[in-house]
């Protein structure tokens, strides 16, 4: 059974997230805050405290908890 958060998240997590926007995890974010989302937007990348302005988590486990994540690093991570 598909969870309603799956299609009408209140809250997401780019794990993966980069300044970077010819990046995956970059256009991303872009997409996100160029769409308006309005819900609360969390990124995580171990390098950058802060990515597209937004605070940047270093690791997971320092999340809140989240309706929906998104991996968007390489496949060997």
């Amino acid at each position: 059974m598909i969870n309603e958060k799956l299609f009408n998240p209140d809250s997401i997590a780019v794990i993966g997230a980069s300044n970077n926007i010819m990046k995956p995890g970059g256009k991303l974010v872009k997409n996100l805050l160029e769409q308006n989302f309005k819900g609360q937007l969390y990124v995580v990348n171990h390098r950058e405290k802060v990515v597209q302005g937004i605070k940047s988590y270093s690791k997971t486990d320092e999340l809140p908890q989240v309706d929906l994540a998104i991996l968007a690093v390489p496949a060997q991570f």
